[in-house]
């Protein structure tokens, strides 16, 4: 038929023939009406060879959709998935041929979605060699999930007792960081499917861990990931381009048509239908508010309470001799530097080691005097001409009494039925957190970066099935772990990265929690903590913000170019009184909430991209 405007049906697949100037031009599409519509008026048809590979490529799509999921009813006594789960999973096998982005909102269950992909083409015997790549801290609940849920048996990768042959077995999980480290004998073979989880970790178009991912030799490819916009578009280009390279043409044609700023942090207006549809074949996102399924609510309460003599004493004392470690930090840098000759500091280095050594320092003191103590004979053994000054501060901390374990008693006195899980920041603190608990409440375990693989899962297991009643863990359980038979946390000790509390809070606020769920924020009145809480913290809401809203707000402090942890001890280092942190603070405050009101607006961008 001629080429002429006329009224075509939305979203109805179009044939348009072009006879002007001699020319046989084909356009075919499944297409929104007005985007054809713009087409045709353009005269921009494609050619009739792409024409003909289209619909046969859409012919066998068709022939080869299936309309039922038999992995459901192979795993139907250990797991009922949702409706949005199952749909997601026809999407990738039907219209995607399983190279894929999972991008649900966190905590909706990506796993769950991956595992039945997996589980569905293994038993229609169309994969069996399977690579799964995820942080070392998942790694083991996800050979869990796929074990128990999905029935199939997988190997870590460097877990001692289990012998991996990455040349030959063909159920594999290694950690993100193993996957460069084993790269040459991970990209031996062709793999049917590979598996990634928190995909996000390679959105550095020229990182070498996405370069790895995109040499491996691969049928399929799963990537999951609830921030795949993270900061600015490219990092959305980073991701899809290992899904389908070239989809998005090349880096900097993708920059130069989609974004509107310098930073690549706004997309333009006018492209974002464009975008959507590019983006929409190789991305599957479900959001909260379309599940249908109710999420309980979050509460947050801050307990504040006032230090005891002895502690207000250290405290005012440990916080001037972090300002005098920062006057005479030249002194620290020459003994870093005779430790090890060869090495070169410049400035911008000696100022990083510096506020990290504050930070550092401040947590310990902050989190229990016991952890103030032994950080303390650490410093006396490194820098002898501290000797003196942490004498005098072993000697104050010594006859402390926390007030926060205190209140952590009054509190867990008031609910002595609820299982708690406790943050803290130092493994001594845990410890003794864990004696107290034990001693007057019930069974408590400790959940720390050091314990080896099968002294965590034993934890954990206790735990869930109910027979430790209270787990205090560092953040090295922070990050992946399923723990919504407990609806009660503690940021006993406070992180200054409030990402790092988010993940926290994740670990039982999440998907499949059917109980409200409470987060205590315990603090010491006029201390750093409690002005991080109370005029950063509270006053912007980060506590209620998700993982990718709050990542894109920090990064626009400084530009990216400096992390609020880092920000908050320089802010520590250089104020002479409390009334300077908490105006320091209020001016961070400040910058921080005109940046999430100005990232507000770019996502409204970004959702209607990617949603």
């Amino acid at each position: 038929m001629k080429k002429k405007n006329e009224e075509i049906e939305k979203n109805s697949l179009c044939y348009e023939f072009g006879e002007e100037k001699n020319e046989n031009r084909y356009f075919f599409s499944y297409s929104d009406s007005n985007d054809i519509r713009k087409l045709i008026q353009k005269n921009n048809f494609s050619t009739f060879q792409k024409f003909r590979l289209n619909l046969e490529a859409l012919q066998i799509k068709q022939t080869d959709r299936i309309d039922r999921l038999i992995a459901v009813n192979a795993i139907r006594t250990k797991l009922t998935p949702y409706n949005f789960q199952m749909h997601t999973a026809l999407q990738v096998i039907n219209e995607m041929n399983v190279n894929a982005i999972l991008a649900d909102e966190v905590g909706l269950g990506k796993t769950i979605e991956a595992g039945l992909i997996m589980k569905e083409l293994v038993l229609r015997g169309e994969i069996d060699s399977i690579l799964i790549s995820t942080p070392k801290s998942l790694v083991t609940q996800w050979k869990s999930e796929m074990n128990e849920k999905f029935g199939e048996t997988f190997s870590i990768t460097n877990k001692p007792g289990e012998r991996v042959n990455l040349k030959k077995d063909n159920r594999i999980i290694c950690s993100h960081n193993l996957l460069l480290t084993k790269f040459d004998q991970l990209s031996d073979r062709t793999w049917d499917l590979i598996v990634v989880d928190e995909a996000h970790a390679f959105r550095n178009t020229h990182s070498k861990g996405r370069t790895c991912i995109a040499n491996l030799r691969k049928k399929h490819l799963l990537l999951l990931t609830a921030t795949p916009l993270c900061n600015k578009l490219t990092d959305l280009y980073s991701i899809v381009d290992l899904i389908q390279p070239g989809i998005l043409e090349s880096e900097r044609a993708f920059v130069s048509r989609f974004a509107e700023d310098s930073r690549s942090r706004v997309i333009r207006p006018n492209e974002v239908n464009n975008l959507r549809r590019t983006i929409k074949e190789v991305m599957c996102r479900t959001r909260r508010e379309q599940t249908g399924i109710p999420f309980t609510n979050r509460c947050v309460e801050t307990r504040t309470l006032e230090a005891t003599t002895n502690e207000r004493e250290f405290i005012d004392e440990a916080t001037e001799y972090l300002r005098d470690m920062s006057k005479n930090h030249f002194k620290t840098i020459e003994t870093l530097i005779a430790e090890n000759p060869s090495r070169k500091i410049s400035l911008s280095q000696s100022n990083a080691i510096l506020v990290f050594q504050a930070i550092t320092l401040q947590q310990s003191f902050s989190s229990s005097p016991y952890a103030a103590i032994q950080s303390l004979k650490k410093r006396q053994e490194r820098f002898p001409a501290e000797a003196d000054v942490a004498e005098r501060l072993i000697e104050m901390a010594s006859k402390v009494k926390s007030a926060k374990i205190e209140l952590l008693k009054n509190i867990i006195g008031d609910i002595p039925r609820e299982q708690a899980l406790i943050f803290c920041l130092r493994k001594i603190t845990a410890h003794k957190i864990k004696e107290v608990l034990e001693r007057e409440f019930g069974k408590a375990e400790t959940y720390l970066g050091d314990m080896d693989q099968i002294e965590r899962e034993k934890t954990i297991k206790n735990f869930k099935n109910g027979e430790t009643k209270y787990l205090i863990a560092t953040d090295a359980a922070a990050e992946g772990l399923n723990l919504q038979n407990c609806c009660i946390m503690f940021n006993y000790d406070l992180h200054w990265n409030p990402m790092k509390i988010e993940q926290r809070i994740g670990r039982i606020h999440r998907f499949q929690q059917d109980r409200d769920v409470t987060v205590f924020n315990l603090s010491v009145k006029d201390t750093i903590d409690d002005y991080v809480l109370h005029i950063l913290y509270q006053k912007i809401d980060l506590f209620t913000m998700t993982i990718g809203k709050m990542e894109t707000v920090l990064a626009e402090l400084k530009d990216g170019a400096q992390d609020i942890q880092r920000t908050i001890g320089e802010i520590l280092l250089r104020s002479n009184s409390r009334l300077d942190i908490k105006r320091e603070l209020e001016r961070l405050s400040n910058d921080l909430n005109a940046s999430r009101e100005k990232q507000e607006l770019a996502e409204k961008f970004t959702q209607g991209v990617i949603d």
